[in-house]
């Protein structure tokens, strides 16, 4: 089991946001961005919080530490990197912006693999979520081997050469796997968020009321 001192939390808010034609991590939900939803949830388990972003500016007003990329115009596996490198513990969780409906509580299962693989990386079927995933430190030398060698490789290039852990979700409930790793990338997808968050926040209301 991995102690909590040694847990450090990176939120990867890079992308061109294409399809959304705006700034994911800085959408509205219920009154809050996206990645603050996120930094409040991390905030309960993780004492160091790292945001990685080749645009710095825009995410000072969080009063968190903010690095670019090391490796430029690489892409997602670049922001791992950076965050690694800027990580002041051996084990990090990583999440991307526009999931605000990741799991804390998931994160820290992850996490709690670490002792024994460089990775932990969610799984169903031939689907992996390694923008919701825990990684070791000591990756660092096979991502670096990666972004020396290839063109914007795919994140998971580096999984080959570590010692990696699929936690496999096959027998967990469907809702589980389609309300975590949710993603917003399109309009279309903010307007489900909008309602997934709303419909949420009617249940813990209930629970709290004993409804």
């Amino acid at each position: 089991m991995v102690r909590n001192n040694l847990l450090s939390a990176v939120i990867l808010a890079g992308g061109n946001s294409s399809r959304m034609k705006t700034n994911k991590a800085l959408l509205m939900l219920e009154g809050q961005t996206i990645l603050q939803i996120i930094i409040n949830q991390l905030a309960s388990y993780f004492n160091e919080i790292l945001i990685i972003s080749n645009t710095p500016e825009k995410y000072l007003h969080f009063k968190l530490p903010v690095y670019r990329d090391i490796f430029l115009n690489q892409g997602p596996l670049a922001g791992i990197h950076s965050g690694l490198k800027h990580m002041s513990n051996p084990y990090g969780f990583f999440v991307a912006c526009d999931m605000p409906f990741f799991s804390p509580e998931l994160a820290l299962e992850l996490l709690s693999d670490l002792t024994e693989y460089q990775a932990v990386v969610p799984q169903k079927g031939k689907y992996l979520q390694p923008l919701h995933a825990a990684y070791r430190k000591d990756c660092l030398p096979q991502i670096e081997r990666v972004l020396q060698e290839q063109e914007r490789p795919k994140i998971i290039s580096f999984y080959e050469l570590i010692n990696i852990k699929y936690l496999d979700f096959t027998q967990r409930p469907a809702r589980e796997w389609d309300q975590v790793f949710f993603n917003v990338n399109t309009p279309e997808d903010y307007e489900l968020a909008k309602r997934m968050k709303m419909e949420r926040f009617a249940l813990g209301s209930q629970k709290r009321t004993g409804c």
